[in-house]
């Protein structure tokens, strides 16, 4: 019922300046536990954190550093600092709901959609979650919580606002202020932050556009995964393609309606979330010029695929903000 387009994540990085990153020191514990400790990662240094998955969408585990290749600018890495892999993460995920009118007659679609992962993938103890419904205005219906039924009623009541405020939809507003307002860039967290997006692209009335979003998306660290409904019409289409590239810049996935289970897709995306691995490696004789550069990494594995944030600007030091490193 729900299609599964793999998109290759081409997202920013802002390089890291004398800042620690916490990892764990059993990365591949089962539950994604253990003692910290404090690795320090000079100015020149990048982090990439990438999911990889076989041919049946599988998450691959135990990679090596050696079944990696990383490429800066189209050149091959060989400073690697750190390799390690993470599995079974808590997940920290926003539900964003489009309740606009060109959403209207999938609204009880979003919200079967949304719970179904609250109640057949959500864990009370560790993983947490936060509501929010868009029109033109946006709205938190629930703060962080690991109360599935809390979740539940964040979502329905999200869905709900389409009775107040006036018609239009403004996409990025919401995502922008989601991560902004939700999302912590502490990197001390051993955990990805996600939102699922449940729309149909159609954007009329933000005051941010995509650059902007984008942006607030990678200093927050967060990854956007959309469902969407199937389109026919020309400007239908055209919304679904604004999703795929919002994608492609910030990691994720699109699913589409009509073509995939629920399940296979929520199944998926949980993959994603508690499956990862980070790789921080320092770029030679990097120069500060406000270049973006492009990453790309390839998996040694036969027929793999791998899902990765894999570009970031040089910027100079006074041009480096203070919502710290992605």
């Amino acid at each position: 019922m729900f299609a599964k387009t793999v998109i290759i994540a081409l997202p920013v990085f802002v390089l890291c300046a004398g800042l620690n990153w916490g990892l764990a020191q059993n990365p591949t514990g089962s539950n994604g536990e253990g003692q910290p400790f404090t690795l320090n990662v000079p100015v020149n240094e990048v982090r990439v954190v990438f999911h990889a998955s076989d041919a049946k969408g599988l998450p691959l585990e135990h990679l090596k550093r050696s079944d990696v290749q990383l490429f800066d600018n189209g050149k091959r890495q060989s400073r690697i600092v750190a390799f390690q892999e993470y599995r079974d993460l808590p997940i920290r995920v926003g539900f964003l709901l489009d309740y606009s009118p060109s959403m209207e007659h999938e609204l009880d679609r979003s919200q079967e959609i949304a719970t179904e992962l609250t109640t057949g993938f959500f864990r009370t103890k560790s993983d947490r979650a936060f509501t929010m419904g868009f029109g033109v205005d946006s709205s938190l219906t629930q703060d962080w919580t690991g109360d599935t039924k809390a979740v539940s009623n964040g979502i329905s009541a999200a869905l709900s606002k389409q009775m107040y405020g006036p018609d239009g939809t403004a996409m990025f507003d919401a995502i922008y202020r989601a991560c902004k307002d939700n999302f912590s860039n502490d990197l001390t967290m051993v955990s990805g932050n996600f939102v699922l997006l449940f729309t149909d692209g159609e954007d009329n009335s933000s005051h941010v556009w995509e650059p902007e979003t984008v942006d607030m998306c990678q200093r927050s660290r967060t990854a956007i995964y959309v469902f969407a409904p199937r389109r026919r019409t020309i400007e239908e289409l055209r919304g679904q393609e604004l999703l795929e590239d919002l994608v492609a810049q910030t990691g994720g996935r699109v699913f589409i309606d009509g073509r995939q289970s629920i399940h296979d897709a929520l199944a998926t995306v949980i993959s994603d979330m508690r499956y990862q691995y980070e790789v921080i490696y320092a770029p030679p004789k990097l120069k500060r010029d406000g270049s973006f550069h492009r990453i790309k990494l390839k998996c040694n594995v036969e027929r793999s695929q791998v899902q990765a944030r894999s570009g970031y600007y040089a910027y100079a030091k006074s041009s480096q903000r203070k919502q710290g490193p992605i």
